[in-house]
């Protein structure tokens, strides 16, 4: 039998969750976040943005750190959007980002879609190198960020293919 369903089913990636290192990356000088660090999510989430994506993203909700959530807001808040979110995707961090790790692990437990972006000759916990075993995801590993976006809408459109959601973003 099959389902109408698929029949009406979006053709466009609608929701986004971008994840990463935040409170390790703002200065305590500042109370920002470097240029650098910004531009490196700032053009991750105009990519998904161009293409009609909602994008949830915790840096720019609170300012790159000039406006920070408390705790369980903010906690609450990643939750809700990695939730509603059709694809996950993170830079883990490196050092390792224990919040980006938390993260990882609900999108993980939730079966969200998961492109994960990692450093080149850096070490990575196992239990991210290792998702793949355990979960829909895609790396994509660049020493440049610049690297990222040639290979992002083929990983995006991986993910989504094997788990049966929306096959284009766009």
């Amino acid at each position: 039998m099959t389902s109408d369903s698929t029949a009406t089913r979006p053709t466009a990636l609608r929701e986004v969750f971008v994840g990463g290192p935040f409170f390790q990356l703002v200065d305590p000088r500042t109370g920002l976040m470097s240029d650098a660090d910004r531009l490196k999510f700032h053009r991750l989430i105009e990519h998904f943005e161009q293409r009609g994506a909602t994008v949830y993203n915790a840096h720019r909700r609170e300012a790159w750190g000039a406006e920070f959530l408390t705790a369980a807001e903010a906690t609450k808040r990643d939750y809700l959007e990695i939730s509603r979110s059709d694809l996950f995707i993170a830079f883990p961090g490196v050092p390792a980002s224990a919040g980006t790790h938390v993260e990882i692990g609900w999108a993980s437990a939730l079966r969200k879609p998961m492109v994960l972006m990692l450093e080149k000759e850096q070490k990575h916990t196992f239990l991210v190198t290792g998702l793949e075993n355990q979960a829909n995801v895609e790396f994509i590993w660049f020493a440049d960020p610049a690297e990222i976006y040639p290979q992002l809408d083929a990983a995006v459109g991986r993910v989504l293919a094997r788990s049966g959601e929306r096959t284009t973003i766009g």
